[in-house]
């Protein structure tokens, strides 16, 4: 280990820039690929979940359009949501438990903060009328309590 970070635990960016130094990497040399090339790379990367769409919607489809008893075609179409999900999964790598409920919790609470934050926008215009009403009435209670 390179002593370059004397008395603080190991150097992580230190030790990863003299392995790289070691194999013959240049750090100079180093750039960010574009972004065509990394979404390249994400979609050859999601080609398990593209893979699971590209089956199971036809098959959807086909299962709703039957005209089968909804008893038959619910299960059938939840079934097939399963293989999508399923493709999701590989093509995030296959994440563990851990992962997958720190990330289902993330979701979780991003919706929450959305879903929060949209009912408080949009319900603006009732609370202005709420207030307003009470403000009104209480103008009137004072009115009609004082003696004229």
């Amino acid at each position: 280990m390179t002593a370059n970070n004397p008395g603080r635990g190991i150097d992580w960016d230190g030790e990863l820039q003299a392995l790289m130094e070691s194999s013959g990497i240049e750090l100079t040399d180093l750039t960010r690929p574009n972004w065509t090339t990394r979404a390249r790379r994400r979609i050859r990367g999601a080609r398990a979940f593209a893979a699971a769409i590209t089956v199971t919607i036809p098959l959807m489809w086909l299962t709703a359009a039957s005209g089968a008893p909804a008893a038959t075609v619910i299960p059938l179409i939840a079934w097939l949501i399963g293989w999508i999900g399923y493709g999701a999964w590989i093509s995030t790598g296959r994440p563990d438990w851990s992962i997958t409920g720190h990330a289902a919790r993330d979701l979780g609470s991003t919706v929450f903060h959305a879903g929060s934050r949209f009912y408080f926008a949009h319900s603006r215009p009732a609370r202005a009328h709420w207030r307003a009403w009470r403000a009104a009435a209480a103008r009137n209670r004072i009115t009609a309590e004082t003696p004229a």
